[in-house]
């Protein structure tokens, strides 16, 4: 072997022995960097079941004393502790109408930790869409009234197939979807709700006059705590948690929510599917 190969070995050897002790180096690095990881993420998963758990103790034990206090003021309001002056029953109403807002936040509160713990029990059945709408219609017919609206509904009861749902978490996105038509659209608007078998199954779509969402806050609609700052103008109090827990909900049963502006016209539409139920 002459000179120059023994020299070429040498300096081959050295650079073999250079990459191994490189390797080693990354991948104790690596090994390191994945404990840390590791650790980190145990820790944040501990800090998320805190917080939920926080959350969930707190809002149980607002729930009750709230309860109470929004059965006083009915109590009071109806006349059960006497004959009130219009400035009394001015300032229950208040009290009432608060009371009322608080008991829906947390209520929100509670559903969307359990959203986020996967705690949230479904119990799927073969359900009446048209039952559950006309259910929730009536718990807003007197406001509907007081702003004068004008209510379209597009449906026939005995062409609506019944859906596989749970029919009280489908009920919680029809509240929140008809509340948001309800309150955002002026007095005198319209309000239309139509059902429709389609490929996918049944679709649901209420639209309305309204407010609309504006163009560059669409793509928040659907996040948590998100409320567009035309609807806060307008209504102050909200939690911001009513289309992401809808969005949740009908995605557990396997559907779709989406929204449609109308361009220049005023209002939007709000349209949900859910499976049909087979036997």
């Amino acid at each position: 072997m002459t000179d120059t190969n023994q020299t070429e070995n040498t300096v081959y050897v050295a650079r073999l022995e250079k990459l191994v002790k490189d390797s080693e180096t990354i991948g104790k690095t690596l090994i390191r960097r994945d404990l840390e990881l590791t650790r980190a993420n145990d820790k944040l998963r501990e800090l998320n079941d805190a917080k939920s758990s926080f959350v969930s103790v707190v809002a149980h034990q607002l729930r009750t004393p709230l309860s109470g206090i929004k059965w006083m003021f009915y109590m009071a309001l109806s006349g059960d502790f006497g004959d009130l002056t219009n400035e009394q029953k001015n300032f229950l109403t208040r009290g009432r109408d608060s009371t009322d807002r608080m008991i829906a936040l947390v209520n929100d509160m509670l559903d969307a930790d359990r959203i986020e713990s996967g705690e949230a029990k479904y119990q799927f059945q073969a359900a009446d869409i048209v039952d559950t709408i006309d259910g929730v219609l009536y718990e807003f017919l007197p406001k509907i009234q007081e702003k004068k609206l004008s209510l379209i509904l597009n449906y026939k009861e005995k062409a609506v197939p019944r859906v596989n749902a749970d029919p009280e978490k489908i009920r919680a996105v029809l509240q929140n979807l008809i509340e948001n038509a309800v309150k955002y659209t002026i007095g005198g608007g319209n309000i239309t709700i139509a059902i429709e078998e389609v490929p996918e199954g049944v679709r649901v779509s209420i639209e309305d006059s309204g407010i609309g969402v504006p163009k560059n806050q669409q793509k928040n609609l659907f996040e948590r705590f998100f409320r567009g700052k035309n609807a806060v103008k307008i209504e102050a109090n909200g939690s911001g948690l009513g289309l992401y827990i809808a969005q949740n909900i009908i995605e557990k049963h396997g559907g779709k929510i989406w929204f449609e502006d109308h361009g220049e016209s005023p209002g939007s539409t709000f349209h949900f599917t859910l499976p049909v139920f087979r036997q």
